[in-house]
């Protein structure tokens, strides 16, 4: 991965599943989320707590704008794309505080309804999260598209195979289409009738 201080402001970087964009006691930009999203955390006695996911349109790395080291590491739960942001005015400055700030109220909500209710519910939104575009739109998410179950499982503070049997219901998997191979032609009717 590149340096934070090497790259360009205006430049998307884009992380696959499962890798880190920031570090936490780390210094650089402050980054918006563009596409995806990422789950901060921060090491603690038994390895790394989930503290709040960051979704499309969601800044990450704010306290950089009081000369502090990031506090998380950011690590993309799906695939995912963030971009510097340009703080260069006092005004720039004050706005993308009073965002961070109001961010935090509705990530502090997320992760509550992520952590509380039945397992389907929290399914359920987590699927929602997963699916917000930063313009607000939410779209359905493929399977493929999905974190791997046990980060899943980590999200909603629940079992792999909770979340395996519950994803099932809210996600069924698609039968294929059945193919028939030379075999069942070779037994079947229309090879009898073929003699």
């Amino acid at each position: 991965m590149q340096f934070l201080n090497q790259i360009p402001v205006g430049e998307a970087i884009h992380v696959s599943r499962g890798q880190s964009l920031l570090a936490a006691g780390g210094v650089g930009p402050v980054w918006r989320v563009t596409q995806g999203v990422f789950k901060l955390e921060r090491q603690g006695q038994d390895g790394q707590i989930l503290v709040q996911l960051a979704q499309a349109g969601d800044l990450i790395g704010v306290e950089s704008l009081c000369a502090e080291p990031y506090a998380f590491t950011a690590v993309a739960l799906v695939a995912a794309q963030a971009l510097p942001h340009a703080v260069s005015q006092d005004l720039d400055r004050y706005t993308t505080m009073t965002q961070g700030f109001m961010q935090q109220q509705r990530q502090t909500c997320d992760m509550h309804r992520l952590r509380t209710g039945s397992i389907v519910q929290r399914l359920a939104y987590l699927l929602t999260v997963l699916g917000k575009q930063a313009d607000g739109r939410v779209l359905a998410v493929q399977r493929k598209e999905l974190p791997t179950l046990k980060e899943m499982a980590r999200v909603v503070d629940s079992t792999f195979e909770t979340v395996c049997r519950e994803l099932n219901t809210l996600l069924p998997e698609r039968k294929q289409p059945r193919t028939r191979t030379a075999s069942v032609w070779a037994t079947g009717p229309a090879f009898a009738m073929a003699l």
